[in-house]
């Protein structure tokens, strides 16, 4: 045994050496109170705690951006809805707007007459395209009836073409089928209004009649179907050829057709007289 402990005395000592040396080191402290040997341990490790810390700080801070995301998508989508919600209210207000001056200018008007007019929403169009036709929420359960004219504040629409009880159909006067009797304002020179479908043209003029770009074109009463006066609209453009014997003059119309909404049927309950009087005095 002390043969061995000869041999290996050596390596005995070294180790000893070890085992003292790291109970020094763990013994002494340092100024602040640690040991040399936590302070080891802390050299160490530092590295390794830094890049936990790290690693933990940003995990934390992306799940947190995660969730400030998600709250801020919610946020967002209840502020859209609210938004949206505001603009069908403005939309709603402004449509109401606008409905009330339309209707206001047309009722007016309507006031200032002494002739009945019942007063009518356009609901419905022909569905073809070679007839102008509208389709009013007013019928025979409200006096209407067939070739009762329609009109508007701006001038002549057409007339009643069919009746139902709760319905009516208004032809007018741009369908292609339509006649009108008319005469120029300024000089009383007579003619005839043709729809065309998408507009109008006075006919049978006089080669010899003096007309003008702008003259205004009225109902002229003949045929005892449209009142005289009713305005029709305006000469915008004069056809004639020398060997004809009639203008051909083409019209602008009063009534923009592609945006009436309302509209006004006549019932005669006064004499045809004086109701050509008021609608000629209208447009003077």
């Amino acid at each position: 045994m002390f043969k061995f402990f000869g041999t290996y005395r050596l390596y005995f000592s070294i180790v000893a050496t070890f085992i003292v040396l790291f109970f020094l080191m763990y013994q002494t402290y340092n100024e602040q109170g640690t040991s040399r040997f936590q302070m080891a341990v802390q050299t160490i490790t530092y590295p390794v705690q830094t890049s936990v810390q790290s690693v933990v700080s940003t995990i934390k801070n992306t799940w947190n951006s995660f969730i400030n995301l998600i709250v801020v998508n919610e946020e967002n989508k209840l502020l859209k809805q609210q938004l949206l919600n505001m603009e069908e209210k403005l939309n709603q207000h402004i449509e109401n707007s606008v409905q009330f001056l339309r209707l206001r200018s047309q009722l007016l008007f309507a006031q200032k007459k002494a002739h009945k007019e019942i007063f009518s929403e356009i609901i419905g169009e022909s569905a073809d395209n070679t007839h102008q036709i509208r389709l009013i929420n007013r019928g025979s359960n409200q006096l209407l009836q067939r070739n009762y004219i329609v009109i508007r504040k701006e001038g002549l629409v057409g007339r009643i073409q069919s009746v139902s009880p709760y319905q009516s159909s208004v032809q007018l006067i741009i369908d292609h089928r339509s006649r009108v009797p008319a005469l120029i304002q300024r000089n009383r020179v007579r003619g005839l209004i043709y729809g065309t479908h998408d507009g109008m043209e006075m006919r049978q003029i006089n080669q010899h009649a003096k007309i003008k770009i702008g003259d205004r074109v009225i109902s002229s009463g003949l045929g005892n179907l449209y009142p005289k006066g009713i305005l029709i609209g305006w000469v915008s453009g004069i056809q004639h050829k020398s060997h004809e014997l009639f203008k051909t003059a083409r019209l602008d119309s009063a009534v923009d057709f592609n945006q009436i909404e309302e509209v006004f049927a006549i019932l005669p309950s006064i004499t045809d007289s004086n109701l050509s009087d008021e609608f000629e005095s209208m447009v003077e």
